[in-house]
């Protein structure tokens, strides 16, 4: 029994949808299986521990077996400038042959003038000068203290910053003045204490002095 040819072009078109659906619908499993399978992998990655390929094993080498050698300490490198010179015009006929020139970089810098101590340490202190001629310079503030040094009339001392603690009353002969012990020090280095009436700031004679 033959089928016509209608029938037959049906059917073929028919079976051919089914045969695609059925590609479809594998491909579409296919591709979730694939996704399911990669998740599980990330997850079990995650899960997994580090492994450590690197395995230290313990040295049991004693100081003795192991000789020390002596570290070489590394020699500093000296960097030479070489001087530079300006070459005389011996090629050029006529002229006389000219001693080299350094230039600036070689020339030996002039050295800085020294400073001494008492110029930088009576530059802290203030200067004063002597009001009375034949000042006494003594060891403790008071009239009872060791002379040290007789200074002259304005000569200059200069202020160590220090004081008595309690004012003296003193007949300078004409005038009686009270005032603090002053501790000072000369030009040459002596360091004692005065009256601190027979100093001043500025270069003057006291009056009331015999």
């Amino acid at each position: 029994m033959k089928l016509p040819r209608i029938e037959s072009l049906i059917i073929l078109v028919f079976l051919g949808c089914v045969v695609l659906w059925g590609i479809s619908k594998c491909s579409s499993r296919r591709s979730d299986l694939v996704r399911r399978v990669s998740e599980t992998s990330d997850e079990e990655n995650e899960d997994r521990p580090v492994r450590h390929d690197t395995i230290r094993v313990p040295t049991t080498t004693t100081a003795s077996e192991t000789p020390q050698m002596p570290n070489p300490s590394p020699k500093p490198v000296e960097h030479s400038t070489p001087a530079t010179t300006t070459p005389s015009p011996s090629t050029i006929p006529g002229t006389r042959p000219s001693r080299p020139t350094l230039s600036n970089e070689t020339q030996p810098k002039p050295a800085a003038p020294a400073t001494t101590g008492s110029s930088t340490s009576s530059a802290k202190y203030s200067s004063l000068y002597v009001t009375i001629d034949g000042l006494k310079l003594r060891k403790q503030p008071g009239l009872k203290g060791e002379v040290v040094a007789t200074l002259e009339l304005y000569e200059e001392v200069y202020f160590l910053n220090k004081k008595s603690e309690k004012a003296e009353e003193i007949s300078l002969g004409l005038e009686k003045v009270t005032d603090h012990w002053v501790k000072v020090r000369t030009k040459s280095g002596k360091e004692g204490w005065v009256f601190g009436a027979g100093v001043h700031y500025y270069k003057m004679k006291r009056k009331g002095v015999l």
